[in-house]
């Protein structure tokens, strides 16, 4: 696959430099400490990560940050993974990415308080049927023992507006092998090693995307998936195609942090935008 560059400097001195201390402390504040430990311990776990330039692996992390999300593998709100991708002088160099987790969604969107309830799950031989004039899907009981045959996400808004969207099994791989270079042509990368979790990100996005109401993190959310430090989608080239505009999307003003479920929520701006489906 040709030759790897390897990360010249090791995380734990990259953030020991002066000007990159200077510079977290003025972006993170009290926040500092918490996240070059917690980027150190993710980079030590991975041994691709540790092939990444760290600079790269900050400004990647630092997505998570901003979002106040847990950046741990184990949670599944976000990750950071590597992707040995190919440089215009053939060599490939292991490039870090972002990417959110389909519980780091469902988080943003409580957050906004204008979820009242959101989810996403697997389903299983016999579980639901579905009206293909309408598109209601009714459930129809648990099947522990049945195989998966495809994956559903809900949403209600505290306005009543309720929504879903099913996508069999072979329509979250077919999607996989449309959007992720990696698993298209190597099988690898987060849809093979964690293709249950990405398929509920995948049905959840695909429908906030086209029927949530959006606050700003949610926003942010959406744009950083799958993008590297410097915003571009190197295991999903076709991230900014305007092909893959989705133009249903409310978007709200919000303000941070959200008050307590009950109390009263804050009036909120909507507006109109449109987002890249994955």
């Amino acid at each position: 696959m040709g030759t790897v560059i390897n990360q010249k400097v090791s995380i734990s001195k990259f953030f020991a430099n002066e000007n990159t201390s200077n510079f977290l402390q003025q972006q993170l504040g009290a926040k500092k400490s918490e996240f070059v430990s917690n980027v150190i311990a993710i980079t030590d776990a991975d041994a691709s990560l540790q092939q990444c330039e760290p600079a790269e692996l900050m400004k990647c992390a630092m997505n998570a940050t901003a979002l106040n999300l847990p950046l741990n593998k184990n949670l599944g709100y976000a990750y950071v993974i590597a992707y040995n991708s190919k440089q215009k002088d053939g060599s490939y160099k292991m490039t870090p990415q972002f990417q959110m987790g389909y519980k780091g969604f469902i988080q943003l969107a409580i957050r906004s308080g204008q979820y009242k309830t959101i989810n996403t799950c697997e389903v299983r031989e016999g579980e639901i049927k579905r009206n293909k004039f309408t598109g209601h899907i009714e459930f129809l009981g648990e099947n522990p023992e049945g195989e998966v045959v495809g994956y559903l996400a809900y949403i209600e808004l505290m306005n009543g507006f309720q929504q879903s969207l099913y996508m069999t099994e072979e329509q979250v791989k077919a999607h996989a092998k449309k959007y992720s270079k990696n698993f298209d042509k190597y099988g690898t990368g987060l849809w093979r090693e964690e293709f249950d979790l990405m398929a509920k990100k995948t049905v959840l996005k695909l429908l906030l995307n086209r029927y949530g109401v959006l606050s700003v993190e949610m926003q942010k959310a959406i744009v950083n998936d799958q993008a590297d430090g410097d915003g571009d989608y190197i295991d999903n080239p076709k991230g900014s195609g305007s092909g893959r505009a989705v133009v249903d999307a409310t978007v709200v003003t919000q303000d941070e942090p959200e008050a307590e479920p009950e109390q009263e929520q804050k009036e909120v701006v909507t507006r109109k935008l449109n987002f890249n489906e994955i």
